[in-house]
């Protein structure tokens, strides 16, 4: 009796590690129906293996495991003498499998170190902004700098649950600054706005990140803005106002006469230095208690020292003549007992932005006596930054009338002076 011919195989050998499938299978027993996972395709001392799972998940998780494990097993292997232990050999081998092509170990290793690797000295980022606005008031920067710094870096500290410094990552940076809101508190803020959050936040993490024994930094080895988008100055300009806030001549006439009768004039003088000699607020706290020496009525001029300007240089401003008329009925020290909260008031009632006042002097100087360059000297600005801001904002006419503004005593409100006529010159005769 002949032996029956041996079958011939006519599907490929499962050998390749591609070849693990999952299929469901619907089970059913007493009545109830379930689904499970199979995994199969791989062989095992010549046999072939496969496995259930109730979860895709797990049988996903398994089959992935099962690939690696199988492709592994069919590259060439090679004598390398190495200072690894076998563990560490094992850990390297495994990471480069999942690693994959697309990035190499010590590319890894850099990423990993570069972000998650703690400095010797760790502190908490709180700790850290208080050791940071120190060093900012020393270096002498001014008050109302540092409380700008000091409050973006706060209010970044609070957002993100005061971590230690070396562990903030460039997606927290990022996800902060676009998370931040116009005063409206709906409204995306302004371009201007990141810049604002995103500069007090790069400078404190390159401190963070130089080397100071007295302090014990570096707190961190790398600066997480570093990554974080940046607006060129051109994009802020574009993303800024077009036109600037002014007050209109009957405006202020209104304001005056309100801080004629309110507290018994209390803020009229302060306000009469920013409206009419368009004074910065800071350069105004300044200038508190020097006015006898800074404010000269017989030459008609105060000067505004480095001390007290804003830019650091000296200059020198005219009195003009209805603000002369405004420190005669309105004696008393610039900033009276609670100046900042009275400011407060006064700016919220009338619904004034702090700049508005210096705006409306520079507008309407340029307004009345057309000169970009005699206003960038009264102003302490650059003639670019005049004519760019201020030109042709009002008319000849509201200049006029904005610096005919001035005290009536007896009705105590505000009133426009008469406007002087120009004498005409007398014609010459011939003789």
């Amino acid at each position: 009796m002949s032996r029956p011919a041996k079958r011939t195989r006519t599907t490929s050998a499962k050998t390749s590690a591609t070849d693990i499938t999952i299929r469901p299978i619907t089970r059913e027993k007493n009545g109830s129906v379930w689904v499970t996972h199979l995994v199969q395709g791989w062989q095992e001392d010549g046999k072939w293996k496969r496995k259930q799972f109730f979860e895709r998940a797990d049988a996903e998780r398994f089959a992935a495991l099962k690939r690696v494990e199988l492709e592994n097993k069919g590259r060439a292997q090679q004598m390398i003498l190495s200072i690894l232990t076998q563990e560490q050999h094992d850990n390297a081998v495994s990471a480069l499998a999942k690693l994959g092509e697309t990035y190499s170990l010590a590319d890894a290793v850099d990423y990993f170190l570069k972000h998650h690797r703690p400095p010797k000295f760790t502190i908490r980022l709180a700790e850290a902004i208080k050791h940071y606005i120190d060093d900012k008031e020393r270096d002498g920067l001014r008050d109302r700098t540092v409380q700008s710094i000091k409050w973006s870096l706060n209010v970044f500290c609070k957002a993100i649950d005061d971590p230690y410094v070396h562990e903030v990552t460039p997606a927290q940076v990022e996800s902060h600054l676009r998370g931040l809101r116009a005063k409206d508190g709906i409204s995306t803020a302004t371009r201007r706005s990141w810049e604002i959050h995103r500069g007090a936040l790069s400078g404190f993490f390159a401190w963070s990140a130089s080397r100071d024994v007295a302090s014990n930094r570096p707190f961190t080895f790398s600066n997480p803005v570093e990554s974080v988008r940046k607006f060129s100055a051109r994009q802020v300009r574009e993303g800024q106002k077009s036109k600037i806030d002014t007050t209109l001549p009957a405006d202020v006439l209104h304001i005056f006469s309100v801080l004629m009768r309110w507290r018994g004039g209390v803020m009229v003088r302060s306000f009469a230095y920013l409206y009419f000699l368009g004074l910065r607020p800071i350069e105004l706290s300044r200038l508190h208690g020097r006015e006898e020496e800074l404010v000269n009525l017989k030459t008609m001029t105060v000067t505004i020292p480095s001390a007290v300007s804003k830019t650091r240089y000296d200059r020198q401003v005219k009195i003009p003549e209805n603000l002369a008329a405004w420190f005669a009925a309105a004696p008393g020290p610039i900033k009276p007992a609670r100046f900042k909260d009275l400011c407060t008031m006064v700016r919220k009632h009338f619904k004034m932005t702090p700049d508005v006042a210096r705006h409306s002097f520079i507008s309407y100087h340029v307004a009345l006596h057309r000169s970009i360059g005699d206003a960038a000297l009264q102003a302490g600005n650059s003639e670019s930054v005049v004519r760019k801001n201020y030109l042709n904002t009002h008319t000849r006419e509201e200049g006029g009338q904005f610096f005919r503004i001035v005290p009536d005593r007896k009705r105590r409100r505000a009133v426009l002076a008469p406007e002087k006529k120009a004498h005409a010159k007398p014609h010459l005769k011939v003789v």
